[in-house]
């Protein structure tokens, strides 16, 4: 665990990972003497002991979506480098909040980036603390996929009896998923169906009762998806896993896509079914936060870290989470 920092221990500078061009990996340079952001009115700056990375980071890297066209206008275009990260869990060492002080353990979800680094500063209204039982670690693995989850589950405001399939229930967000949906086949009678790999199928056993699952489909198998006529569709990947799923779709059924980028291909895939697609983008919620990492720390949700990489080797980490056969989450760690 980190210490509490005094405000006069804050160096001038700081370590960082810097990117100056979007590409492979290896366009991110980790750096020393860096600057240290400047706190705005009601921030906290934050001495950073994990970050999390998820899909939308490397995404962001090669210059696609919202995060990329932000930091091309924002920072490229006037010359800067910029830093990614969106996922933090530190130790607040400077704060112009009421909310938080110094010593405070807390996490958040950024879309300001910037997680990269010894130090950043986050708006206190994003940021939860973190409970005594919840260790860092898993803290700063939480952020994107806990309140992704949270919310996706919530969104598609699944009714009673309903049949719901759900494809990587093994993922970063998925294996948090998948749990929430297990606890409404108990509340709400649901059924529920995986669509995964043997061997993702197999590691759900450290998640769930697979016992209560509706059934699992194999989609490494050339052969057609059973037309299980399904409701709710949970789709995780997108691209043509995402349009081959909807064969277990009923007609007009409803289909929720991460991430959003897909939506359109999947409403033509989808449009002789009359299926009802939409994206979802998560929402930057510090009480959402807060919910995600109470449920860990009462041991209502169980969260899986893959691997911990230093800072040093962000690469590395974005090569591995780019293969796209993560268990759980992959998490930096800073300092």
């Amino acid at each position: 665990m980190l210490n509490a920092t005094n405000k006069s221990d804050i160096p001038p500078t700081q370590n960082a990972v810097l990117i100056r061009e979007f590409g492979e990996p290896e366009v991110m340079t980790y750096q020393e003497g860096v600057d240290i952001p400047q706190l705005q009115a009601d921030q906290v700056l934050i001495k950073v002991a994990y970050a999390g990375i998820n899909p939308v980071d490397y995404k962001t890297r090669q210059g696609k979506g919202w995060a990329a066209e932000a930091i091309q206008k924002n920072t490229f275009d006037a010359g800067n480098a910029a830093t990614l990260g969106f996922d933090v869990a530190g130790i607040v060492v400077d704060s112009t909040s009421d909310k938080f002080a110094v010593g405070d353990r807390v996490a958040a979800l950024s879309f300001g980036g910037g997680c990269y680094a010894d130090y950043v500063a986050v708006d206190a209204s994003l940021l939860a603390k973190v409970p005594d039982s919840v260790s860092l670690e898993q803290a700063g693995a939480l952020p994107c996929i806990g309140q992704t989850a949270l919310q996706f589950i919530d969104f598609a405001d699944i009714k009673k009896d309903e049949h719901v399939v759900i494809n990587a229930p093994a993922g970063g967000v998925g294996h948090l998923a998948i749990q929430l949906l297990m606890n409404k086949v108990a509340e709400d009678n649901i059924k529920v169906t995986v669509i995964c790999s043997p061997e993702k199928y197999e590691k759900l056993d450290d998640l769930i009762a697979k016992d209560k699952l509706a059934g699992w489909i194999d989609y490494t198998k050339d052969k057609a998806f059973p037309e299980l006529q399904a409701d709710v569709l949970l789709d995780l990947v997108g691209g043509e896993a995402g349009v081959r799923a909807l064969e277990v779709m009923k007609p007009k059924g409803n289909v929720y896509v991460l991430p959003t980028i897909w939506v359109d291909k999947l409403k033509d895939a989808g449009s002789q079914k009359s299926l009802n697609v939409v994206g979802y983008k998560a929402q930057l919620n510090g009480e959402d936060m807060g919910r995600v990492l109470q449920l860990v720390a009462d041991g209502k949700l169980a969260l899986h870290i893959q691997k911990s990489y230093p800072l040093s080797d962000v690469a590395a980490a974005h090569h591995e989470l780019q293969k796209g056969d993560t268990f759980g989450k992959i998490v930096l760690k800073v300092g």
